[in-house]
C-alpha cells in the first residue's frame, strides 16, 4: 500500500480539528441528520464466522472521518458524490462506486450529495447486542496496534 505520511496526518489533522469544533460549540454535530444500519448474517458453520454489513446515510455537505480498520474489507457507496482523502490521496467518487478497503484505512469523507456509504466485514459477532465485541475485531485502537507507523502530525507544519 503506498502510504502519503502528510495526507495521512492530514487525515488525523481533520478528525481533531471536527472534534475540536464541535466541542467548542462553532460547528454542529451533525450525527442526528445521518441513519446508520446494521446488518448480519448467520453464522457459516463451515468458516466459523459471518459477514456484517454497516450502512450509513449522510446528508449533503457532511464531513466525518471514518474508523481505523484491523481488516481489508469491501466498501460501496451506493448513493450520492463525495471526496474522500485517505493516506493514498484524494479522490472525487460518484455511485455506483465500489472499492476494496486495506487494512489500516481510515478516511475523511465530504458528502458532495445526500450519500448511502456501505461496508461489509467479516465477523463472529453477529448480532446487535454484541456491536461492542464487533467493533474491537474490526477497528484498531490505533495505527501501531496494528503495526504500522502513527501519522507524524508535525509534517502538517512543514512547508
Amino acid at each position: 500500500m503506498n502510504i502519503d505520511k502528510s495526507l495521512k496526518a492530514q487525515v488525523t489533522q481533520l478528525e481533531n480539528s471536527i472534534n475540536t469544533v464541535i466541542d467548542s460549540g462553532e460547528a454542529e454535530c451533525a450525527i442526528d441528520q445521518s441513519s446508520l444500519r446494521h446488518f448480519f448474517t448467520e453464522m457459516h458453520k463451515e468458516y466459523g464466522c459471518g459477514l456484517y454489513t454497516r450502512e450509513l446515510t449522510v446528508p449533503k455537505d457532511m464531513v466525518f472521518v471514518g474508523k481505523l480498520h484491523r481488516h481489508q474489507h469491501m466498501t460501496f457507496l451506493l448513493q450520492g458524490e463525495m471526496l474522500i482523502v485517505s493516506s493514498t490521496g484524494k479522490k472525487r467518487i460518484k455511485a455506483p462506486y465500489t472499492w476494496v478497503s486495506p487494512i489500516g484505512a481510515k478516511r475523511a469523507f465530504y458528502a458532495l450529495e445526500k450519500s448511502i456509504l456501505t461496508t461489509v466485514h467479516i465477523t463472529k459477532h453477529l448480532t446487535e447486542n454484541e456491536l461492542s465485541e464487533l467493533e474491537e475485531e474490526v477497528i484498531a485502537p490505533s495505527y501501531e496496534s496494528i503495526g504500522l507507523e502513527e501519522p507524524d502530525l508535525s509534517l502538517l507544519s512543514e512547508k
